[in-house]
């Protein structure tokens, strides 16, 4: 077991920090008992895009996944388990546990394997296979539950043969989210009887009461289908048809489709000859592809759809740490993010003009709409419109796709300049354009201060220079005019410098306080400001002495592993990435936010630095404008590193980065 890179698994119930199963339309918390049906806190599940509330939060939607079970005494629990043992396989994207429960002189056996499939978007399956190692009648337990949520008002619900389903709609949105339910029976189930409970107020259950013998296997499969009026007009009925479908194909056709799918998504793999290591990407890679699918326009909240910690909201998370780790394996993938970004363009316009400024202002946090969903307001965390540019001609440089570029991505980052144009201030003593009371990155700078905003914040100074520069590039590219004043803005924009120690400092009037992310570290990578080596190497050195290492953020070892490979600095980079081993936590290698505590797991923010690493800081990738540099640099440790699909300018490409003879060489192969 311990030689098998696809799979993670545990023999008991604790420690454990719970993953999740998703195929980037539906996401649905894994617990312990491999349903959900005795897990405390309850199982959480959401839908991607589905928000409501005066703040747009991620709706969790009626839960759906547990299986309950009465051996004609008690209700399953895990309080007198044995022969434990839960598996994620990630190869196949499934949980498979299985367990012998003991209880007042009755012993059952259960196996259960779980999938939401990445063939079909709408679905889900279980397999709930038990034992009795006694005879008389049991009773298995399904239910579709809206009752705990007051943001759901239910629609439609009913029965009908084998099937439940429920329907409610959302508060403020009037979103209808449908769900089905179908159990198929094993052949010889003897005396079955169906009871179908619609008492409570936004739920129904169903429970089917059956005799067993004893030793005999008992085999259930459970199908369930989810739609939305975003998807579809009628998403009741294209519910209940999706689970009958189910049930024509089987579980096993299903479970089939499912892993073709996650196939193709695995030859875009990252491989190293390091077998705990080969785990972590593997789960790195598993965990931040179940919360994002083709062919939609929604990006990735920190959490993905594993849960909805700061309301699922968008954040520049995306833009500068998950979408670098998805351009190059899965263009496809790292599109549906950057059209989020189109797609609620209209609302970063009346967020701008609401405020009294041009162009277009993203929202710190961001929902369905676009709309700043920060509480108390918009938030002065301002550097996110320059971020969410960046991203998009991240995109257009990995693809070099010059329809997306004309259509989507120049206005943004048109609009986006103009609004950097009409927020700067312009100090005539000076002669120099500044950008005042803002929250930079590191948010801690003004808990420390006491301020709620500073001056000058760099690296929002930073990426407003690069904002309005890569807007001229792009006009003088399309043949479109521009303000002569935005070269002058970006000429003079003002980054605070401290000439004695040779760096920029974090903000006008930086004291040496530690810092809780490295904002100048962010301008090395992933912006790639530019800055000469001596430069880099001085602000590099002197930041990574204020790291707050009682904090330990994640963003650390995200970006100094990669600023130390761009120094070539080799062993340096190697020690730095070996923080890693704190974030990921058993027993499924999730990642959490801070080294602090352990609330913020499956961080996906942090699974996207990691990935990281590897493509910008070992592998030494750098795009540019027409081609693809390579400068890798691997330490000892990480002797060869293949990526085994990745694209750039619409083709695929195999590079290996190795080590020989202390001289780091690339192979880069059209596939």
């Amino acid at each position: 077991m311990a030689e098998n890179v696809w799979e993670l698994g545990t023999n008991s119930v604790k420690p454990y920090y719970r993953s999740y199963l998703g195929n980037g339309y539906l996401g649905v918390q894994m617990p312990q008992d491999g349903t959900g049906a005795t897990a405390a806190p309850p199982v959480k599940s959401f839908i991607a895009g589905v928000y409501d509330g005066e703040y747009e939060n991620l709706v969790e939607i009626p839960r759906w996944s547990g299986i309950k079970f009465y051996d004609g005494k008690n209700w399953l629990n895990l309080k007198h388990i044995t022969n434990y043992r839960q598996v994620l396989d990630m190869r196949n994207a499934s949980f498979s546990t299985r367990y012998t429960w003991e209880n007042d002189g009755k012993v059952t056996d259960f196996e259960i394997k779980f999938f939401v499939s990445r063939a079909d978007a709408h679905l889900a399956a279980i397999q709930f296979c038990f034992v009795p190692h006694y005879d008389g009648e049991v009773t298995l337990e399904n239910s579709l539950d809206g009752n705990p949520f007051d943001n759901l008002n239910l629609q439609y619900r009913g029965s009908e043969f084998d099937q439940i389903w429920l329907e409610v709609m959302t508060n403020t949105f009037k979103v209808k989210i449908a769900q089905a339910v179908k159990v198929l029976c094993p052949q010889g189930v003897v005396t079955l009887k169906q009871e179908v409970d619609s008492s409570s107020p936004k739920g129904i259950t169903q429970r089917l009461r059956f005799q067993v013998e004893k030793g005999h296997r008992y085999t259930f499969c459970k199908y369930v289908s989810f739609f939305t009026s975003y998807d579809s007009q009628d998403p009741l009925r294209e519910a209940r048809e999706k689970v009958a479908e189910a049930e024509d194909k089987g579980f096993q056709q299903l479970f089939q489709e499912h892993s073709r799918a996650w196939a193709e998504l695995w030859e875009s793999d990252i491989l190293v000859e390091n077998l705990k290591l080969q785990r972590r990407i593997h789960a790195a890679l598993y965990h931040l592809l179940s919360s994002v699918r083709e062919g939609q326009d929604h990006s990735i909240p920190p959490l993905g759809l594993s849960n909805d910690g700061w309301g699922g909201h968008i954040f520049w998370d995306s833009e500068f740490f998950m979408l670098p780790a998805l351009l190059l394996l899965y263009p496809e993938l790292a599109k549906t993010m950057v059209m989020y970004r189109y797609r609620t363009l209209e609302g970063a316009k009346t967020n701008a003009k609401e405020q009294g400024y041009e162009g277009a202002a993203f929202g710190w946090q961001t929902g369905r709409t676009g709309k700043e969903c920060s509480r108390g307001g918009f938030s002065s965390e301002i550097h996110i419109v320059g971020d969410v540019a960046w991203g998009q001609w991240q995109y257009y440089l990995a693809t070099q796709d010059r329809n997306f570029l004309e259509n989507y991505a120049s206005e943004i980052i048109i609009e986006t300049a103009r609004f950097w144009a009409s927020r700067v201030t312009y100090n005539q003593k000076a002669d120099r354009y500044e950008i005042l009371g803002v929250i930079p990155p590191d948010e801690s700078t003004c808990e420390v201060r006491g301020l709620p905003t500073v001056d000058n914040s760099v690296f929002t100074n930073a990426i407003a220079q690069w904002n309005l520069r890569t807007a001229i590039r792009v006009c003088q590219m399309l043949g479109k005019d521009y303000p002569a004043i935005w070269e002058e803005i970006a000429e003079k924009m003002y980054l605070p410098l401290d000439p004695e120690r040779n760096i920029f400092l974090e903000y006008d009037g930086y004291s040496g306080h530690p810092i809780k992310q490295p904002d100048v570290g962010e301008m090395i990578h992933p912006l790639e400001y530019p800055m000469s080596e001596e430069f880099m190497a001085s602000n590099f050195d002197y930041y990574l002495t204020k790291a707050d290492q009682e904090l330990g953020h994640s963003f650390f070892p995200s970006v100094h592993t990669v600023v130390a490979c761009r120094l070539g600095r080799c062993q340096q980079a190697y020690e730095l990435f070996q923080q890693w081993d704190g974030f990921f936590l058993s027993p499924f290698e999730v990642t959490r936010e801070i080294l602090a505590d352990d609330r913020n797991t499956i961080f996906l923010t942090a699974i996207g630095g990691f990935l990281q690493d590897f493509l910008y800081g070992f592998g030494g990738i750098r795009l540019r404008e027409n081609d693809l540099k390579i400068e890798s640099i691997l330490p000892d440790e990480i002797p060869r590193i293949t990526f085994k699909r990745i694209f750039f300018g619409g083709k695929a490409y195999r590079l290996t980065v190795e080590k020989k003879a202390d001289q780091n060489t690339y192979q880069l192969k059209e596939l």
